[in-house]
């Protein structure tokens, strides 16, 4: 379907009608007129005189003009005289204009005056119109005998009305000044339509029911031009046919032969335009548009301001893709070839960005050679900086192929591999057989081979990347590049410490010398210092070196150092921090890929978990570990997995636990120091599910190999205190459960390790000695905000006053313990005190507005959204989540409010959002 006028379908033009309808009433009435509709391209003009003509009932003759047949001598006049109505009074005249040849020197007066007669004779008869479409392309023998008879029709019933653009070519200006003369010519200006006027058309066409994004969209495509609003309404008509009814904007084939269409009838220099500008793109300026047209300064003005004029330009940039792209695919391609040629000599001396010169390039069909792979290979680091990682990968592929280095392809590898580890993980394996193939060779620089050795080590390849380093040792020349092994060999051994032979550097990079480091390998020696540190229990040092590398997050292309900063912190117990920075990163445009994503989702997750935000801890934990991201954790999804799983056991949901326990992980990485969170995480399945000895073996292996690997801090895991507990359950082993508690008192350790200590402790004390311990817990608790921890030492509270007789202040604390407890959805902990999620501490008899403090933090963002009216869909574009994950909040928020839907959410939560 291609797109077309339909007269009568005038859209708010009113006035510009009635005047024209006037001036036919007076033509038929014997005062003849000679009206003039103006405009630019597509703007109705040919609409508004047939919808008159038809209106007006005289006997209508027409004539088309066209740039073409400019030229041929009486082209138009021979189209008026063919009609049957002329055709059979001047056979004459018919013979004249068509011969065009041999033609007498008093032609013009002979056919102007024999072409008066015959109208006017007619006339008398019956009145006349006689229009004309686009006279501004008409042959100048033509415009004079046109002109003949627009002289001599003041007092007869003849109606000319003729088509123009506003802006006529000089050769017609002359016809003009002679009809600005006449005391009978009028001029009726028409200009392209108004979004109001948009709006009519397209509802007129598509229905009321279009919406207002449509509507907008429409608009901002057509600027009012009218070709290109009904060739758009055929395509947006096509697509709801072919999507069962759905309205969206479609810019298909009616669009872009519309805008073709409107573009070919405004002349040569303006078409010249268009294309230069199509192919400039972004890059388009008047200058650069004269020197690729080799139009002069006015020429190049004048079609610019008839493309504007007639919307098929909007500040020298195309409306819609869709018609930049019709004007490319219009030219041939030793055309385009040429252009893009032109626009690459022009551009390289004005200093653009290598990415707009690398575009011209490839326009150019020249895709060879090793000026050409530098140029993609910046264009693609342009990309890359500003987040545009797909055509940074795309821009790495051409450099490749450009070149015959084999040096150069190593290193092209690596940075594709880079980027794919960020947009598309699972992509970016691919490339690891070439590139080990490359170290092995001894191509790959010092920096790419502590790159490629950080990502083996990462997916669970420590053998790898122990070769790649030891290859790239035998050749590091620089002491620069001797130092970026001696960081990956610290890497390694952190990441490593359970391996066999772990590599550790006798030197490791001192203070100054990595600060003389490049930016990536430097960032990667703080983050790695941090960790160590860390790992130590030097957390203030630890705390300042992970501070510093996520401040400079920004410039770290490795997303493992922004990981091992993150642990460092973690590990330093300083949980605040962790989830500070992951919130800070993630309002950062540059670190918004799949990879950055997952790796916060992780840390948010074992930050909930920390703060006993459990249904968190599990959405989060999940949403990391989702198949299309869980390649950018490799062995370190060891860590979500782990807070995903000891968050469902607190929630009662062993199963789930389970599952997630049974998922596949790198055989590495019991040695790793990532196994050590799934150990643990082992231990807790067990002990949930009255395993004790089970558990307490796991919470022993942890703990072994955490001192014998030297990594025994409370921030990686309490296994002391856990161990204790498994104990205490399994009834025996009294002297050996207080001998492990003992030896973790005596380390140092956090706010939330030392609650959790105490809590232990105070389970192996007398009753009143362990209110006195439970009482030093509760406070501290203030400090680290662990609803669940809280809920738990409340509970042992009650219990031990309870033993002492105190039962109103039992009471009290087990309705605080039940209503923390709901909060966080412990459902275990709940039955053990005596009550269920849905009707702990007395919730049944509470208004919905009261149990709004039960919601999450998550789940009161996403309930405040709904409160308010907005779709799932809506509430995830604003929370930057999944609509899965909404509905699951929802469906938390009902149960924890007791309403059955959305419509019944409480006022409360509407004032929040």
């Amino acid at each position: 379907m291609i797109a077309r006028l339909s007269p009568p379908d005038l859209i708010a033009r009113d006035d510009e009608f009635g005047a024209l309808h006037r001036a036919l009433t007076r033509a038929g009435g014997g005062r003849g007129v000679v009206a003039a509709v103006t405009g630019p391209i597509a703007c109705g003009k040919t609409e508004l005189l047939d919808a008159a003509a038809a209106k007006a009932g005289f006997v209508t003759l027409r004539a088309v003009c066209s740039m073409e047949e400019r030229a041929l001598p009486y082209g138009m006049l021979g189209q008026l005289l063919d009609q049957p109505e002329l055709a059979a009074r001047t056979p004459e005249l018919v013979r004249l204009t068509a011969s065009c040849e041999n033609l007498p020197a008093d032609v013009d007066n002979r056919l102007g005056t024999e072409l008066t007669r015959t109208v006017l004779t007619l006339a008398a008869e019956r009145p006349v119109l006689i229009g004309i479409d686009d006279v501004h392309h008409a042959d100048a023998p033509s415009l004079r005998c046109l002109l003949h008879l627009a002289r001599r029709i003041s007092r007869a019933r003849v109606a000319i009305v003729l088509t123009e653009l506003l802006r006529p070519t000089p050769a017609h200006s002359q016809f003009r000044a002679a009809l600005l003369s006449l005391r009978h010519y009028q001029e009726i200006a028409l200009r392209p339509l108004t979004e109001e006027q948009t709006t009519e058309l397209v509802r007129r066409h598509l229905g009321q029911d279009a919406h207002d994004d449509v509507v907008a969209q429409a608009f901002r495509a057509t600027g009012g031009n009218l070709l290109l609003g009904h060739g758009l309404i055929d395509d947006i008509r096509e697509a709801r046919t072919r999507t069962s009814g759905r309205l969206e904007v479609v810019a298909g084939r009616a669009y872009r032969l519309a805008y073709l269409g409107s573009l070919y009838r405004c002349g040569p220099a303006a078409l010249s335009v268009a294309r230069a500008s199509a192919v400039l793109g972004e890059s388009v300026e008047p200058t650069l548009v004269q020197r690729m047209t080799g139009l002069d300064t006015e020429a190049v003005e004048q079609a610019h301001e008839q493309l504007v004029e007639g919307r098929l330009l909007r500040e020298g940039r195309f409306p819609h893709p869709a018609a930049r792209s019709v004007v490319l695919d219009d030219l041939s391609a030793a055309e385009r070839r040429g252009l893009h040629e032109l626009a690459l000599e022009l551009l390289r001396d004005r200093g653009v960005a290598s990415k707009v010169l690398a575009r011209h390039q490839m326009g150019t069909g020249r895709v060879h050679g090793a000026e050409v792979a530098g140029l993609f290979t910046e264009a693609a680091r342009e990309h890359h900086l500003r987040g545009e990682l797909d055509e940074a990968v795309t821009y790495l592929e051409f450099a490749y192929r450009a070149s015959d280095d084999p040096a150069v392809h190593a290193a092209l590898r690596v940075d594709t591999a880079a980027i794919e580890r960020l947009c598309d993980p699972a992509r970016s394996g691919r490339h690891v057989p070439e590139l080990l193939t490359a170290s092995r060779e001894r191509l790959l620089s010092s920096e790419h081979a502590v790159s490629l050795a950080c990502w083996l080590a990462m997916d669970g390849r420590p053998g790898e990347a122990a070769e790649v380093l030891a290859a790239q040792r035998s050749t590091a020349q620089s002491e620069q590049g001797r130092a970026h092994l001696r960081v990956a060999d610290l890497s390694l051994a952190l990441i490593y410490p359970g391996a066999a032979d772990p590599p550790r550097p006798a030197d490791p990079p001192a203070e100054d010398e990595v600060a003389s480091f490049s930016g990536a390998v430097r960032h990667r020696a703080v983050a790695d210092k941090a960790l160590s540190n860390a790992l130590r229990g030097w957390s203030e040092q630890a705390e300042a070196k992970a501070e510093y590398v996520l401040q400079h997050s920004r410039v770290t292309t490795d997303r493992t150092t922004t990981m091992m900063a993150l642990l460092a912190l973690l590990y330093a117990e300083d949980t605040d921090a962790v989830q500070s920075w992951v919130d800070k990163l993630a309002g950062d445009d540059n670190m918004r890929t799949p990879a950055d994503e997952a790796v916060r989702a992780g840390f948010r997750a074992e930050a909930a978990l920390r703060r006993g935000d459990l249904t968190a801890a599990v959405e989060c934990g999940e949403a990391a570990l989702a198949p299309r991201v869980v390649p950018s954790w490799g062995m370190a999804a060891a860590l979500p997995l782990s807070s995903t799983v000891a968050a469902a056991i607190r929630l009662g949901d062993l199963d789930r636990a389970e599952r997630w326990l049974a998922e596949p992980l790198p055989e590495e990485t019991s040695d790793s120091l990532f196994g050590l969170h799934m150990v643990w995480a082992r231990g807790q399945h067990h002990l949930a599910a009255g395993r004790y000895r089970a558990a307490y073996n796991a919470f022993r292996d942890c703990g072994e190999r955490m001192r014998r690997w030297s990594v025994d801090v409370p921030g990686l895991t309490l296994w002391r205190v856990d161990a204790a507990e498994a104990l205490l359950l399994l009834g025996r082993g009294r002297d050996e459960g207080l001998r492990l508690i003992s030896e973790q008192l005596s380390r140092p350790m956090g706010s939330r390790a030392r609650v959790m200590t105490l809590r232990v402790q105070a389970a192996y004390s007398p009753p009143a000695k362990r209110i006195e311990l439970l009482d030093e817990a509760a406070d501290l608790l203030i400090m680290c905000r662990d609803q669940y921890e809280l809920a738990r030492v409340l509970a042992d509270m009650g219990e031990a006053c309870g033993m002492l007789r105190r039962h109103s202040r039992a009471r009290g604390l087990f309705r605080r313990a039940r209503h923390l407890a709901t909060q966080c959805g412990a459902v275990p902990l709940l039955r053990r005190l005596g009550g269920e999620s849905s009707d702990a501490d007395g919730t049944q008899d509470v208004t919905p507005a009261q149990r709004i403090t039960s919601l999450t933090e998550a789940e009161r963002r996403v309930a405040s959204h709904a409160a308010v009216g907005r779709t799932n869909k809506e509430i995830a574009s604003q929370l930057f989540v999944t609509s899965s994950t909404v509905e699951q909040h929802l469906t938390n928020v009902f149960r924890k409010l007791g309403v059955k839907g959305r419509q019944q959410l409480p006022k409360e939560l509407s004032d929040a959002g």
